[in-house]
């Protein structure tokens, strides 16, 4: 099983986001990149899979700090050596898919390759609406019909970058883009020609390609962040991306799965139970069990509820007949319900221990809201590091940080 860090990088503490517009404050969001860097510094060489970041904007409130995820995962790439960053995820509706391909190519070419993607179809309409206005997206905001279009970008967004990435030229006539919109007449055909490719007959461009391509021409690792039904995890698996579920209850999350297995089977990939899939928890240590409660009860608790519930968020803890606003929006909720892991190592390793027994994953992305003192939150990933994800994962500790450290 590979261990990343899912970020949703807010910047300052509880009490500084309460003073209100933290989120425009250059030495709170100075800070958070201090931080990140000095934990991010710390997995890289202790064999961790990767870092992945949200993408919102006009968080002016301070959580969730995080408007292009690509370029921080090129900031922290270039401070590290060996682990991927990627995004969790863009949010395809109201991106250009082809700018988008081409920034994912470029950071992969000055990384080496140490990339992933995750994409989302979004649900904030502050800023899906704004930014997405011009693909249809500003209204009417809710809905169906809302929800549709938006599936419907999402999907045929995912195709053109598989396009973009897979082909040294390619063309596209869906319901959304049409590339080239109509043959081009190219004026420096005879260069083009001789050159490059994407021309007719009659010197017209009638393909495109992007330039660069990804690294080696590598198809980076495929996720999909917040896959909360059985149809997204299904249209995932069968294309080879990974679906990152937060969902609590085993019975949900079993159908979940199952249901990917039958369409990674379709696909013709014959999966085991839990192959291809990740989940995602917030999981902090201390040296007791008080000490880690206390932490976690300032740490994701204040960010989830007051940003993450108002949207349905705590249906990721909901059970079977229970709607999004039914769980109640406490601490004790997201702990007895098993989105936050919390507790001495030894109590950590045994709720993690029947976790994966229940829903084993090739993929644990770990929240992390940057919410905690620095100090805390790095002695709770130093105990992570020594003495739980060891157990589970065969890439964190031992021999392979040897080899690490000897590659340099």
């Amino acid at each position: 099983m590979e261990v990343g860090a899912f970020y949703l990088p807010s910047v300052g503490t509880k009490e500084e986001i309460q003073k209100g517009m933290a989120g425009k404050r250059t030495d709170l969001y100075q800070g958070m990149l201090r931080n990140l860097t000095e934990q991010l510094q710390y997995m890289d060489e202790n064999g961790y899979y990767g870092a992945g970041f949200t993408e919102h904007h006009f968080h002016i409130e301070g959580e969730e700090v995080s408007t292009n995820p690509v370029i921080l995962d090129l900031y922290f790439g270039l401070q590290t050596k060996h682990m991927k960053f990627g995004q969790l995820g863009n949010v395809l509706p109201s991106q250009n898919p082809i700018n988008l391909a081409e920034n994912i190519a470029m950071v992969s070419q000055m990384l080496g390759g140490r990339v992933f993607a995750g994409f989302a179809r979004g649900y904030q309409p502050r800023w899906v609406n704004v930014i997405g206005q011009q693909v249809g997206l500003q209204e009417p905001g809710e809905g169906a019909d809302y929800e549709e279009l938006k599936r419907s970008l999402f999907e045929e967004h995912f195709e053109i970058i598989m396009k973009a990435w897979t082909k040294d030229t390619f063309s596209h006539q869906g319901k959304h883009w049409q590339i080239p919109s109509k043959p081009i007449k190219w004026m420096a055909h005879e260069v083009a020609r001789k050159y490059g490719a994407g021309l007719n007959d009659n010197n017209e461009i009638v393909e495109i390609g992007i330039a660069p391509p990804t690294f080696n021409k590598q198809i980076p690792d495929l996720f999909m962040p917040f896959a909360t039904s059985e149809r997204s995890i299904a249209w995932g698996m069968e294309r080879g991306i990974v679906p990152v579920t937060i969902m609590t209850h085993p019975e949900i999350v079993k159908s979940h799965f199952e249901a990917g297995q039958k369409a990674a089977a379709k696909a013709g990939r014959n999966l085991k139970y839990g192959q291809g899939m990740a989940m995602s928890r917030e999981v902090i240590v201390a040296d007791t069990d008080a000490e880690a409660e206390a932490l976690a009860r300032e740490a994701g608790a204040f960010i989830w509820n007051n940003f993450f519930v108002p949207f349905g968020f705590n249906g990721a803890i909901a059970g079977p007949g229970e709607g999004p606003f039914d769980p109640p929006a406490t601490f004790e909720a997201l702990s007895e319900r098993g989105l936050v892991i919390h507790g001495s190592p030894d109590t950590v390793n045994r709720k993690i221990e029947k976790l994966l027994k229940e829903l084993p994953v090739d993929y644990f992305w770990m929240f992390i809201y940057n919410h905690m003192p620095q100090a805390a939150c790095m002695k709770s990933l130093k105990l992570l590091t020594e003495k739980v994800w060891p157990n589970f994962s065969d890439k964190i500790g031992g021999s392979n940080v040897e080899r690490l450290r000897a590659k340099g």
